[in-house]
């Protein structure tokens, strides 16, 4: 057993103590906005209270909205940027000591509680006037519904946390930014923002013209951008080490540029999907340059908007949606436009810009480019619903809702989005293949490589034995990844495109003799480091020639044990997410994992669902009392 191995972290639930701590933090920060909230309803106002009226007249927006809101996205930015760090700490160090030993969680956690609470507060600051529908909490307390959205993606975000602690008991560790629980996280930090722009329409409703037409637009159309800003679960392939296949990088950006590029287009008329296109460039360079400013720490690069941006606006010329009826038709055309030719403007600049461009088979585009155009339609249906939402409810006296199908767009683009995940995104390994793999250029000595804490590294030929699949690949590369589980700087090989330590990237350059390929430079096979050759085809399958982890008495069973390719060896391909996330327990049974996957897919149907609700309830004219029914018989 190596040192490295002997100094693992466990692979399992937080230590009590940390637990106990996180629940304090989370308590004070309960104990005081309920406080506020109890106090506000009790007719004593609070320094919070004053704080909200202060805000409210400044920005001439009611008080439930105007402090909230600030409160909110200052929290998901915070939030975010901890998602930032967060992700290439496990790519380069694997798995934490402890929730509290990384300090990017403090970030994150702080940032969830923060948003979740703008919902809360926005609640209990509610008060006349409020929008025409509300949700009636009890006798004197009705809340708008965009406090309800704003809460109930901040309580799914922070059930995430104990439920990731009791996910990591029950499966083992899922080191992958999309294990269920971190999608609760992330999803809810994401979803947030979709709260803001309804709850500036509602507040449009009892607010002054020029306020409603301006102010809000303004601050809506930011809300919607920030909700588009993170492509928050594309960091993998922003990181360069993905654990999904290439398709789904195609499906969420295409579907995420159409959707907010057509709707920030609608909502704020000319220009406003090149603000789209700005903001997501300041976020992200803001994010790339404080990220870079801490030592030795991966960053994230990212893909580039503009194309989507321009041909949005392009569209919009000459449709002119906003002027004649054909919002449906322009966000289609758009949708169109932006899966294909934005994609592929996408795709050039990967090849100059991203670490892994996507994909490196050329042949493998049309695919990807086709679904990515479904994706996008399904983007701009999105964006059609939810400025046509908006619009009614911001408006005093909204005319009827308009034809049926129109109010269910959003869900045919949500069940476009979804069908395309479920049929493309889960890695599979349909065919197996066998290889030889010999090393070369072997630093460290051929006796004592791989499999020391000694340095070693050597370039790895793969020789296939009999069918070659590499020239339908998607992309075909060395990765070593969580070599650096101290943080430490001394004698750990460096990516060459990221010159941090942790994670090496190579190419499998063909060598002329059928069937060979040989890493471009050598890869590291020694200490902590866990290397394999990734191969992913067409639509779904990822595999990999596992080639060297060291043994992990922190993980049970069979998978937690020593990987080591002898020189010479033939090795059979894995599904490489079993090697990837060999923290999963293997002795849990099929029904636990399907239990609880439904678990968290049922939450996030439900809470999907509700958030349509709440647009779709918004949206329609208030009902006649019964005195004005009597008045017109």
């Amino acid at each position: 057993m190596t040192t490295a191995a002997q100094a693992t972290p466990p692979a399992g639930g937080a230590a009590t103590n940390e637990i106990l701590i996180a629940a304090a933090i989370a308590g004070v920060v309960i104990l005081f906005f309920g406080w506020v909230i109890l106090s506000e309803r009790a007719d004593r106002p609070t320094f919070v209270s004053r704080l909200a009226d202060w805000a409210a007249d400044l920005v001439k927006l009611p008080r439930w909205v105007a402090l909230p809101a600030a409160l909110g996205l200052v929290s998901v930015l915070a939030a975010g940027w901890g998602v930032w760090w967060d992700v290439p700490i496990h790519m380069q160090r694997g798995r934490d000591s402890g929730p509290l030993a990384n300090p990017s969680h403090y970030p994150i956690f702080l940032g969830i509680l923060g948003f979740t609470h703008a919902g809360l507060l926005s609640m209990g600051l509610a008060r006349d006037p409020l929008p025409r529908h509300t949700i009636k909490l009890s006798r004197r307390w009705r809340v708008p519904l965009g406090s309800a959205i704003i809460t109930g993606a901040g309580l799914i975000a922070l059930v995430g946390f104990p439920a990731d602690d009791m996910w990591h008991r029950f499966f083992g560790q899922d080191v992958t930014e999309w294990g269920p629980t971190h999608v609760m996280m992330i999803g809810g930090a994401v979803t947030f923002v979709i709260g803001i722009p309804l709850l500036l329409a509602e507040a449009a409703q009892v607010s002054a013209p020029r306020t409603s037409g301006v102010i809000g637009r303004f601050l809506g159309a930011l809300a919607i951008t920030v909700c588009g800003i993170p492509f928050a679960f594309l960091m993998e392939f922003d990181l360069g080490v993905p654990q999904f296949p290439a398709v789904t990088q195609f499906i969420i950006f295409g579907f995420l540029a159409a959707w907010i590029g057509c709707a920030v287009r609608l909502w704020l008329g000319p220009g406003g999907a090149l603000l789209t296109a700005a903001a997501f460039w300041v976020a992200h360079g803001f994010l790339w340059f404080s990220i870079w400013l801490l030592p030795d720490v991966l960053t994230a690069r990212f893909l580039l908007l503009w194309p989507s941006a321009i041909l949005i606006e392009l569209v919009a010329l000459v449709l002119q949606p906003r002027k004649k009826d054909r919002t449906v038709p322009f966000v289609v055309v758009s949708g169109l436009l932006v899966g294909s030719l934005g994609m592929y403007g996408e795709w050039l600049w990967s090849k100059f810009f991203m670490p892994l461009p996507q994909p490196f088979n050329a042949d493998a585009l049309p695919f990807l480019l086709g679904v990515a155009t479904v994706a996008a339609v399904g983007g701009g249906l999105m964006a059609a619903w939810m400025v046509s939402r908006l619009r009614l409810t911001g408006s005093s006296t909204p005319p009827p809702p308009g034809p049926l199908p129109r109010r269910y767009l959003g869900l045919v683009g949500l069940v476009i989005f979804v069908g395309l995940m479920g049929a493309f995104g889960v890695p599979k390994a349909p065919d197996a293949y066998d290889a030889t793999l010999t090393f070369s250029d072997v630093t460290g000595g051929a006796a004592a490589c791989p499999g020391t804490d000694d340095l070693c590294e050597a370039r790895v030929t793969v020789t296939f034995q009999g069918e070659d699949p590499v020239p339908d690949a998607v992309w075909f590369y060395a990765l070593a990844w969580q070599g650096n589980p101290k943080g430490t700087t001394g004698e750990v090989p460096r990516d060459p495109s990221a010159d941090v330590p942790g994670i090496v990237r190579t190419e499998m350059v063909a060598t002329g003799n059928p069937g060979e390929y040989r890493t471009k430079d050598p890869i590291p096979l020694y200490g902590p480091w866990k290397t394999l050759i990734r191969l992913h085809t067409l639509p779904s399958t990822m595999i990999s020639f596992p080639v060297y982890a060291p043994d992990d008495p922190a993980i049970k069973g069979e998978q937690g044990r020593v990987v080591k390719v002898e020189n010479g060896q033939t090795v059979t391909t894995v599904l490489e997410s079993k090697f990837l996330q060999r923290e999963k327990k293997d002795d849990v049974p099929a029904w636990g994992w399907t239990a609880g996957y439904a678990l968290v897919l049922l939450a996030w149907i439900g809470l999907l669902l509700f958030y349509g609700w709440c647009y779709n309830r918004a949206s329609q004219p208030e009902a006649p009392t019964t005195a004005r029914i009597k008045e017109t018989v």
